[in-house]
């Protein structure tokens, strides 16, 4: 434990650094911008850089589509229907705990956590099982939850339905395809496997911007841990709802995931074992609170299970981790 929450340790200082500047409203204010610049340029440079001193995997086995696709939709719905049926009156609630008890932060904490504990090898299996978790979430909470209301008529419902398949299909281009993440996976495999000769100049500029990936992540999903503790103090929320979304993410889903994921782990193989569950470990994701906000009712849900979550993860992460791998 103590040789893993070494490792971890320095990265969730920086994300206290975060929080303690997120009482300052210049930095709640520069977030967005802060989290743009993260997502669609430090982290990509971050993933690339390091899928490009790394060895590509001599395989990618087919159980890791079932770990980090199939597994946390079913998590999810289970999570859905059991809320919905057993608790009628938190049954508006159900969609947004859902989401939080199983949207990992698989990218601003994730990767970095993975590639820091497993090594460069893992960079390029944390980076598809980054992709895999997020499709669930990204195209399908948007998909189930943008379209409640639909017209009547039989015309107006093929037109709903044409323009229901177009909305999904722009989904799925945006986030698999022009998704700077996808693309800097792709570029870095092409890299390593053609072994395709790269300036000095274009390297060493996207190792220093890789070198922000890191520090600006955890920094910024600090700053975002304030309007999360906003949220939890309005009281607006029922703590025993808010507990157990916390619980759920932090420690029933990483224990079905390794339940799962034991089962297959030889023929996975100790890397890609090891990335699927410390993926699984991970707080709740910041896009998961921004998704809440988007399509539900109200996201205090979502922000105050993102809030426990991502401070009870300084335990859990370490112990699981310390356990298993």
């Amino acid at each position: 434990m103590f040789e893993a929450l070494a490792v971890l340790a320095p990265m969730f200082v920086i994300f206290g650094v975060g929080f303690v500047a997120g009482y300052a409203e210049r930095f709640r204010k520069s977030a967005p911008g802060l989290n743009n610049f993260v997502f669609s340029i430090a982290l990509p440079c971050f993933i690339y850089t390091s899928i490009a001193t790394a060895e590509l995997p001599e395989s990618f086995p087919w159980q890791v589509w079932l770990l980090a696709l199939i597994l946390p939709g079913a998590f999810s719905a289970v999570v859905y229907y059991a809320t919905y049926w057993l608790t009628p009156k938190h049954r508006s609630l159900a969609a947004p705990l859902s989401l939080s008890a199983s949207y990992g932060n698989v990218g601003y904490f994730g990767i970095p956590m993975t590639i820091a504990l497993l090594g460069t090898d893992a960079a390029v299996p944390a980076a598809i099982v980054h992709l895999l978790h997020n499709l669930v979430f990204l195209i399908g909470y948007p998909i189930l939850r943008g379209e409640r209301s639909q017209p009547s008529g039989h015309a107006d419902a093929q037109r709903s339905n044409r323009s229901s398949l177009s909305r999904i299909g722009r989904e799925i281009v945006s986030r698999i395809f022009l998704s700077p993440v996808t693309i800097s996976t792709l570029l870095g495999i092409v890299v390593v496997a053609f072994s395709i000769p790269v300036s000095g100049v274009i390297t060493n500029s996207l190792e220093l911007l890789s070198a922000t990936a890191i520090p600006l992540a955890l920094f910024s999903v600090g700053i975002a841990m304030h309007p999360a503790l906003a949220s939890l103090r309005s009281g607006m929320l029922s703590l025993g709802v808010v507990m157990s979304g916390i619980g759920l993410k932090n420690i029933i889903f990483p224990l079905v995931t390794l339940g799962v994921a034991w089962i297959f782990r030889d023929a996975m193989g100790p890397g890609w074992f090891g990335t699927v569950f410390l993926m699984a470990t991970m707080p709740m994701s910041t896009s998961g609170y921004i998704l809440s906000e988007r399509y539900d009712e109200s996201a205090h849900l979502s922000a105050a299970v993102l809030a426990g979550t991502t401070l009870l993860s300084i335990l859990t992460v370490p112990i699981l981790v310390s356990v298993v791998l």
